[in-house]
């Protein structure tokens, strides 16, 4: 538990926040399911619904997504940038 308090610490205000917003996201998605239960039809859930919860899987996906590519991209182009410059400054 002492590990995910580091982890969770290192985050950014920024990654809290879209951390945050793909959970409540996901909750109203499923409660949408839930709830898509006991409108008329009772027992059925609407393709409608389904089609909602799926749009909301595809966007806490890509919030996720999105947010992981683009700081491995970054951590790429530092670790590149730095072995460029350890390059240039090596004694010859």
């Amino acid at each position: 538990m002492k590990h995910l308090k580091q982890e969770f610490d290192k985050l950014t205000f920024k990654e809290v926040i879209i951390y945050i917003l793909a959970i409540v996201v996901m909750i109203a998605g499923l409660f949408l399911l839930f709830i898509g239960l006991f409108i008329p039809p009772e027992g059925e859930i609407h393709s409608s619904v389904l089609t909602a919860f799926g749009t909301v899987c595809i966007f806490v996906a890509s919030l996720l997504g999105i947010s992981i590519h683009y700081a491995n991209e970054l951590d790429k182009f530092k670790a590149n940038v730095q072995e460029r410059l350890d390059e240039i400054t090596q004694p010859q």
